[in-house]
């Protein structure tokens, strides 16, 4: 008996070596399967836009619409004076209707006196087209300080930045804009577009991509 030993005992390591190696193996396809990456982890997303209103709007309006989501637009204030249809729209939709100044000039080379007229006036012209004065409001170039902020505050508006850039104003191309979205959408993200400025066509050709995906992955739309 005592010459089958060590041949016995190197079947119980043997076997014991093979156990380990499977617990291992199970453990990592299980955790392969229930760990999704973090961009598809559901949540909430805001989608909002800026430079509007433009003849793309109503585009953009359109592919909201059909997809039964909401967003903010950051308008500029002169867009509103020349488009206030398209404001109105916009709101009469659901959609709701930021502050982004007057011109979309970098704010923080302004006096303080002329940072007020180019949030009041953009306020004052938002609330003539929907009846309704804007409680946001979005920096042009997301470039403020403390006087800016003050000075919103002391308007009613709500400062709102972003934290994922389409960065579609580059014009990179449409599948471009929608990886830029998906690559890095998280709960709570505010995603950076725009429908106004220049030519916003891939835009709206990406936006319901990005939607779709979104929708897929769980998320719902809010407004920041």
């Amino acid at each position: 008996m005592r010459r089958f030993l060590p041949l016995l005992l190197s079947i119980s390591l043997a076997c014991l070596g093979t156990l380990f190696l499977l617990a291992v193996a199970v453990s990592d396809a299980h955790a392969q399967t229930s760990t999704l990456p973090a961009q598809q982890v559901g949540g909430s997303v805001a989608l909002t836009f800026d430079d509007g209103p433009s003849t793309f709007t109503p585009q953009i309006l359109n592919v909201l619409q059909q997809s039964g989501v909401r967003a903010t637009f950051f308008e500029v204030g002169q867009q509103v004076q020349a488009r206030p249809g398209l404001t109105q729209e916009a709101y009469q939709a659901g959609d709701v209707i930021g502050n982004h100044s007057w011109s979309h000039p970098n704010l923080t080379l302004l006096t303080p006196s002329q940072v007020q007229g180019q949030l009041s006036r953009t306020s004052a012209a938002i609330q003539q087209a929907t009846g309704v004065s804007p409680t946001l409001f979005r920096p042009p170039y997301g470039a403020t300080n403390t006087t800016i902020s003050a000075t919103a505050e002391q308007l009613g508006l709500r400062p709102v930045l972003w934290n994922v850039d389409s960065l579609d104003w580059e014009r990179p191309g449409v599948n471009a804009i929608v990886r830029n979205v998906l690559s890095t959408a998280n709960n709570g993200s505010i995603v950076l577009m725009h429908d106004g400025g220049g030519d916003r066509s891939e835009t709206v050709q990406a936006l319901p991509q990005i939607i779709a995906e979104l929708q897929q992955r769980g998320f719902v739309f809010v407004t920041p």
